[in-house]
């Protein structure tokens, strides 16, 4: 029972600003992976699928994260969406680990603040994103797999500016719920979903520690 208490409440974290939100991302591009720190403290490289409006229907991101000390890790993001005739996405975050998993506070927590950069033909998209990351592991019994549901929710400050169109600055909340499942000790597979109007997104990734 307590377990399934502490899944619902990572669900419910992003739903809570569902209604306040007008965009969808937690950090610039994502949450990505799990509040925790980088499986057995080390390095991590992704690859994400990203579908849906935040997008223009289909992009694809890389990260990879280092971890600089028990308590900090870090990532860069390079990718290519299909908004307008092709957008590249450049991001970076730093995430200091808050708390860890424990009797008393069965979530690992995480503070996380993001830059991103869009740039496409005729416009330039800035975002920094400060967000609260939670999430909470549950080993799968008689195997060494086990899946982390995850929540996040953050503050989207974005600017925006259109050549021979002006610009436009923005504060939104929002948030992302995910879960990543140990398919292996160097494989995991997460499928991770943003809410806001009209950025609906959804992300499907592989994530590699090394």
């Amino acid at each position: 029972m307590r377990r399934l208490a502490i899944f619902v409440l990572l669900l419910a974290l992003p739903l809570a600003s569902l209604s306040l939100s007008t965009t969808a991302h937690a950090n610039a591009y994502g949450q990505l992976i799990p509040a925790a720190p980088l499986r057995g403290g080390n390095n991590l490289f992704s690859v994400d699928l990203l579908l849906g409006d935040r997008v223009d229907n289909a992009g694809v991101l890389g990260q990879v994260r280092f971890t600089s000390s028990p308590r900090l890790d870090w990532g860069l993001q390079l990718g290519f969406s299909d908004i307008g005739s092709g957008a590249v996405l450049i991001g970076g975050d730093l995430r200091p680990h808050l708390g860890t998993a424990s009797e008393s506070m069965p979530l690992d927590s995480d503070a996380d603040v993001a830059v991103g950069l869009e740039i496409g033909d005729n416009y330039t998209f800035i975002e920094v994103v400060p967000a609260i990351e939670a999430s909470h592991r549950f080993p799968l019994s008689g195997s060494s797999q086990a899946l982390t549901p995850y929540g996040s929710l953050g503050l989207d400050v974005n600017h925006v500016s259109v050549d021979n169109g002006g610009s436009d600055t923005n504060t939104d909340v929002v948030g992302r719920v995910g879960v990543e499942w140990e398919a292996a000790a160097k494989l995991g597979v997460v499928g991770e979903l943003g809410f806001g109007t009209p950025a609906n997104d959804f992300i499907l990734g592989v994530n590699v520690p090394f």
